[in-house]
């Protein structure tokens, strides 16, 4: 009988309640995970804040490379990143013979600050084809940072975010508590079932006296007289 109700342990409240408290804990995590991205945000860069400055090139015939070298000038507010630039090279007569495109990914501008970067790709003429370049900025993100939130203003965030969920963690536990508890009535019943049980046993016992007494009452007696 105890057995069979120990069996029961992954359905019993205890084992809800830890599901549940991990869970919980889970989601709380990601939540506290994602507040603290939130406070980084990353968009569009308006290109005309953008700016071009101290450009030269040079090219290798072995290997046939071409690199180019700029300085990026950010005008913006914002910090700048992910930056797409495309770069258009010439010969003497101005007429076009390459297109490099390239995103210069570990480019970080600060705002209203500047930075060299390099770009450098396959040359797709001889040396000699090379006498000028241009560079046009394609597209780039802006960094906007978020000025940091108060303690308080966090644990309220928190407490508007979760005070529901608290909430029914706390019933939750209040019930679980109850029938649980020593007055619950699985505990009840499971000692009322003991002492049913232990009833049964002294009546059998009772009955088991009683049967060897009548028993040896009987022996006593003897076998009848003969009519």
């Amino acid at each position: 009988m105890h057995c069979g109700v120990r069996c029961l342990d992954d359905t019993s409240p205890e084992s809800i309640m830890k599901k549940f408290i991990a869970r919980s804990a889970c989601m709380l995590a990601f939540s506290t995970s994602a507040l603290a991205c939130s406070y980084h945000n990353a968009s569009p860069a308006k290109v005309d804040k953008l700016a071009v400055s101290n450009t030269s090139f040079s090219v290798l015939d072995e290997p046939r490379m071409v690199t180019s070298l700029a300085t990026l000038k950010n005008a913006s507010a914002d910090g700048v990143r992910d930056v797409m630039l495309e770069v258009k090279y010439f010969d003497a007569n101005h007429v076009h013979v390459d297109t490099v495109t390239q995103s210069v990914d570990d480019l970080v501008v600060p705002a209203s600050g500047e930075v060299a970067f390099r770009i450098r790709a396959v040359a797709a003429r001889p040396k000699e084809a090379y006498v000028s370049q241009e560079i046009r900025i394609i597209s780039a993100e802006a960094i906007k940072v978020h000025s940091e939130p108060s303690t308080m203003s966090v644990l309220l965030d928190y407490l508007y975010s979760w005070g529901p969920m608290l909430l029914l963690v706390g019933v939750f536990l209040f019930f679980i508590k109850r029938v649980s508890g020593k007055n619950s009535l699985q505990k009840r019943t499971l000692a009322l079932l003991d002492a049913q049980g232990a009833h049964l046993d002294a009546q059998l016992r009772l009955l088991e006296r009683l049967a060897v007494a009548a028993e040896a009452q009987a022996r006593r007696s003897g076998p009848p007289a003969p009519g």
